[in-house]
């Protein structure tokens, strides 16, 4: 069934509304991409910090690892499904297995990143207050 004979059945609503619950549940849940994105986030603030880049050139590589990254998650997975060919079924669960991998992935990389902050921090305020 294609799309245009969903959206002739008078299913187009279903269309809209799947692919927006679809986006809402991916935008919820991180990826191995988010991973990238906070290390390469990280490493340019830490650059803006340095006076080595610009606030301006902070935020069009902040924005420009965003989507790219994000972009190339979903790329990669689409990928996937047209590579395999095969049964919906088959596909569904290989997809649900590397999805599933890709959020162990990026919860693992967010709490990495978030304890590292958090000793930067202890690390700087200690080194403020023994002065």
């Amino acid at each position: 069934m294609g799309f245009s004979q969903v959206i002739k059945e008078g299913n187009g609503n279903t269309l809209i509304l799947t692919a927006l619950i679809a986006a809402a549940i991916a935008n919820a849940l991180p990826t191995p991409a988010d991973g990238f994105y906070f290390s390469m986030q990280q490493k340019i603030k830490e650059q803006l910090e340095n006076g080595e880049i610009t606030p301006k050139q902070f935020w069009t590589k902040d924005i420009l690892h965003y989507y790219t990254f994000t972009a190339a998650w979903y790329v990669f997975l689409i990928l996937i499904v047209l590579a395999l060919g095969g049964k919906y079924e088959t596909n569904a669960k290989i997809l649900i297995l590397i999805i599933s991998g890709g959020l162990v992935l990026g919860v693992w990389k967010k709490n990495i990143e978030k304890d590292e902050a958090i000793q930067k921090l202890q690390k700087d305020y200690k080194s403020k207050t023994t002065n």
